[in-house]
């Protein structure tokens, strides 16, 4: 069959169409119209809004009195739903937003939200150009990139709050060495531009090592002290803010003005500290079920022999789905309320689990691959340690790649 290029043309916009459309939907659903979500997807994450509320109050007991805190809600809210959990930041009060994409600057602002709200990493000036009508904050880490966003305030008449960012936390990621002396004479001429408004100070911790944040800590005092002083600001005027979820609640003065938190709201850190629980749980359903003979490989390079006749259920998920191939012949979903095995390569869109020892299994039964179901949990400590990656790589791709419903 021969295409001109305008069927060509056609065909790939209604591709594109088609893939947008398909492209993990942010729902906030009744029971009935979940189920039914859940029974024309192949998976699904379902997002629980009351707990992501419950670790939210539970950060908000142990800030410092004088501390705020921001909720960072980049990666699409770690893979969770920006535009699910924005209802939830504005009806527990939290004051200010961080994100990194311009896109997630929209939803939060047309949420109805009016604090404070931060991209919290270098943005260049194309971006930062098409927000202008968000009323954000933008970070500036060196001088070049501070004279390109002084000159684009100046073009739209505007003059644009900024945080200074120090690299005492030594990311070197995007913060002035102010050890050096061209650091510390780069950081007084970007407090000077006209068209900028400096209204933070902060830095970010490379190690969870305590004595390594201590460190950080002292290292950030003095250089904002420093700067404070040198170049005349006025203190309250400047919010000093350096650390996230970790340092935040391992180190009380650690906290500053602000604290930047991540992980905790997502109840990333439940091994550590396991008063924040996870808000999300990744589901499918058993396609099909069927018995095989003692002997046979299951799936690509049979990388999976049956030590007996078993009968073994079909997921209609992969790593497609995220899945990933690293929790092939290691991980257990649940099924009916009990551990099953993943036997043989997880490929793009299947999974096959051994269910020889689970009372009737069908088609149709929900299937848990992170989350509980009855007395039985999957939980973080075990797909990171099947997988190999952490919760918070897991939680984005499994958010991007499969529709999520919230529940309570």
């Amino acid at each position: 069959m021969r295409f001109n290029k305008t069927t060509l043309a056609i065909l790939l916009g209604l591709s594109l169409c088609q893939s947008a459309v398909q492209a993990a939907p942010i729902l906030s659903l009744d029971n009935t119209q979940a189920k039914r979500v859940a029974a024309h997807n192949n998976a699904w994450v379902e997002i629980n809004t009351t707990t992501f509320e419950n670790n939210i109050h539970t950060l908000q007991k142990k800030l410092n009195k004088d501390t705020k805190m921001c909720a960072v809600l980049k990666g699409d809210a770690y893979g969770h739903g920006i535009g699910l959990l924005m209802p939830s930041i504005i009806k527990t009060g939290v004051p200010c937003v961080g994100i990194t994409s311009n896109e997630e600057a929209r939803i939060v602002r047309e949420s109805g939200f009016k604090g404070q709200l931060i991209r919290i990493r270098t943005a260049d000036v194309s971006e930062i150009e098409s927000t202008l009508g968000y009323d954000m904050e933008e970070i500036v880490g060196d001088l070049e990139q501070a004279q390109a966003v002084d000159a684009l305030a100046k073009k739209h008449g505007k003059q644009l709050h900024v945080h200074l960012v120090l690299n005492s936390g030594l990311m070197s990621r995007n913060g002035l060495e102010m050890k050096t002396e061209q650091g510390k004479q780069d950081a007084l001429k970007i407090i000077r531009f006209p068209n900028l408004k400096l209204v933070g100070m902060m830095s970010h911790h490379a190690l969870t090592d305590l004595d390594a944040i201590r460190s950080s800590i002292k290292k950030f005092e003095e250089q904002t002290s420093w700067l404070i002083k040198t170049a005349k600001l006025n203190r309250k005027d400047i919010t000093l803010h350096a650390s996230s979820s970790f340092a935040s609640m391992t180190i009380p003065e650690a906290q500053f003005d602000m604290v930047r938190i991540g992980s905790a709201l997502y109840g990333a850190l439940s091994d550590s500290h396991p008063e924040y629980k996870s808000l999300i749980e990744l589901k499918t359903r058993v396609a099909s079920v069927k018995t095989y003979p003692q002997g046979n490989g299951v799936s690509y390079d049979n990388t999976y022999f049956l030590k007996r006749d078993s009968k073994l259920a079909n997921l209609p998920v992969g790593f497609s789905d995220g899945l990933t191939s690293s929790l092939s012949n290691k991980a257990y979903v649940l099924i009916n309320g009990h551990r099953a095995p993943i036997i043989g390569r997880i490929s793009m869109n299947t999974a096959m689990v051994d269910v020889t020892d689970l009372p009737e299994v069908k088609a149709g039964d929900e299937v848990v691959l992170f989350g509980k179901q009855g007395n039985n949990e999957i939980t973080q400590s075990d797909i990171q340690k099947w997988s190999g990656m952490h919760i918070v790589e897991l939680s984005s791709i499994w958010g991007e790649t499969n529709p999520k419903i919230t529940v309570r």
